[in-house]
């Protein structure tokens, strides 16, 4: 359980109001300096789960980057991070942290949705089979239709 109210605060303190960064990675940048940030912090591809694995800050966690429903071809539309918990109140815990430092913008069946920056990003967080996952939305996302 503190595990992960720290691993979720830590998040949060390298997300700021100029800049859309997860884990001290800014990924408003390019699909190439977004790609070679991440694979310096030591994420690295996972052929079971089709993404990258990595440790951030004592938890292993899965990273999925959507990089073919944008706006502009060079960027990232989605930042998907999947965060494997056995605990059931999770996602109870993540919303109260995120509550705090975000505002909730929606909530439905337990999902909820916040602003993370001035730019429009967004962040989704829901619970998962395998534990919870979050969704950062970026500006240049564009839904399939």
């Amino acid at each position: 359980m503190k595990k992960l109210l720290f691993f979720l605060l830590t998040i949060v303190s390298f997300t700021n109001a100029k800049a859309f960064k997860f884990d001290g990675i800014d990924l408003n940048g390019t699909q190439q300096q977004v790609a070679r940030e991440i694979s310096m912090k030591g994420y690295v591809y996972d052929d079971a789960t089709k993404s990258l694995k990595g440790n951030c800050h004592g938890m292993n966690i899965f990273l999925s980057l959507d990089q073919d429903n944008v706006s502009d071809k060079s960027k990232i539309g989605r930042l998907i991070v999947d965060i494997p918990m056995t605990t059931e109140n999770a996602i109870e815990d993540a919303v109260v942290i995120f509550n705090v430092i975000y505002h909730r913008i929606a909530s439905i069946s337990g999902n909820a949705t916040y602003s993370v920056d001035d730019d429009g990003t967004i962040m989704e967080l829901k619970k998962t089979q395998k534990g919870i996952q979050l969704i950062y939305v970026t500006p240049n996302y564009n839904a399939k239709n």
